[in-house]
Order: structure tokens, then sequence, then C-alpha cells
């Protein structure tokens, strides 16, 4: 009987062990519902790090994804940036231009957060991202991301799989030139995720 119940035993953690392979192997690509996506944000703020020089706009982002799906590799090649606009009727603090020639510009696939595969989250980095920033006073600023220097962003995942929202990280600041501008300076604010040419449907991520 206790052989019986060892054989059992052994067979069943074999098992498990077997379906949890399955589950992390059949989990190593990402897919998206859409191959194009909106971001949209109230208020995006540009500042220094030290929270100096805030320029707060309205600000639209649209792009495709470079594959409907792909695996999970660090700074592989995601996506696009085609359209950037700026509502600079709306902004306090000074204005922003995007420098167009620039787009478009390349978005790069960093990390996940949360466990396999209920994920929370994923993390981008956004290359080649530039523009100029007025603050005021005659103060003409340009900044820009490169790979040696990125902006980057959280993307929220609810449980359902929607990609709800865009946080960007405000740990990491990007090269400022221009007399009388900082060194550096910092996204803030939480962006919407929609499908591009929607106000309503969020692009869907799976893990398969």
């Amino acid at each position: 009987m206790r052989t019986g119940i060892t054989v059992a035993l052994a067979t069943a953690a074999a098992a498990l062990l077997l379906a949890l392979a399955v589950g992390s192997a059949s989990a190593n690509r990402l897919s998206y519902s859409e191959q194009s996506f909106r971001i949209v944000w109230t208020r995006l703020i540009f500042s220094e790090a030290g929270g100096g020089f805030p320029i707060n706009c309205p600000v639209t982002l649209e792009g495709s994804f470079h594959a409907r799906t792909f695996t999970k590799t660090r700074d592989q090649l995601s996506g696009y940036i085609t359209n950037a606009v700026v509502n600079n009727a709306g902004c306090t603090e000074g204005h922003a231009t995007i420098l167009r020639a620039t787009l478009p510009w390349h978005v790069t696939f960093q990390s996940f957060t949360g466990t396999l595969p209920n994920i929370t989250g994923v993390r981008y980095d956004l290359i080649g991202a530039a523009f100029q920033i007025e603050p005021g006073l005659g103060i003409v600023c340009l900044a820009s991301s490169s790979v040696t220097s990125p902006a980057a962003g959280n993307a929220s995942r609810e449980a359902g799989g929607n990609i709800t929202s865009l946080q960007p990280d405000s740990s990491l600041a990007i090269p400022v030139t221009g007399a009388l501008c900082p060194e550096a300076g910092i996204f803030s604010g939480s962006g919407e995720v929609y499908v591009q040419g929607s106000s309503e449907r969020r692009v869907r991520l799976t893990l398969i």
C-alpha cells in the first residue's frame, strides 16, 4: 500500500512539474489584439529632475507594434511612434514642439511586472524622441532620448488583459541642451491607452 501511495505521489508531482513547464514554455511570447495604438495624456509634464521648468501639456502619441506577436527579449524592437501631437493651446508654464523630422521613434521591450502568466505591466523604452521646449523668457531648449539615455514608460495591464494606461518613469532623465536650460529633464503623468481611432477600445495583451 505504501509503495502504491509513493508511486501515486511521484506521478502527481511529475504531472505538476510538467504542467508548470508547459505553462512557462507557452508564455514566452506576448501577443497584442491590435496592431496600432494611441496614448492620450490630458497632462504630460516635462520638467528638470528637481521639478523646476515644468511644462504641462495635453499630448497624444500614435504608433504601431512592430509585430502582433513577439518574444519577451530585452531591447527587442516592439513598435514605432509614428505621430506625436502637442496641444499647445492647453499648455501651462510654456510650450513644446515635436521635432517631426525625427519620427518615427523606436519603442523597445524591456521587462514585465507580475508573475507569469498573470503579468500586471510591461516596461518599454522610447528611443529617438526629440522635441523643443520653451519655458518662457525667450529660453529655447532641445530634448531628446537615445539608446544610452532613453525615456521609459510602464504600461499597466488589468486582470482581463487590457492595457489601460502608460506612466513615464520619472526616475530617468534625458539630456537637454540650450542656453539657460536644465541639463536633463524627466516626464511624469498618466496616459490612457486605446486602439488607434477609438476613445473606448483598449489594446488587449495576452501571453501565448
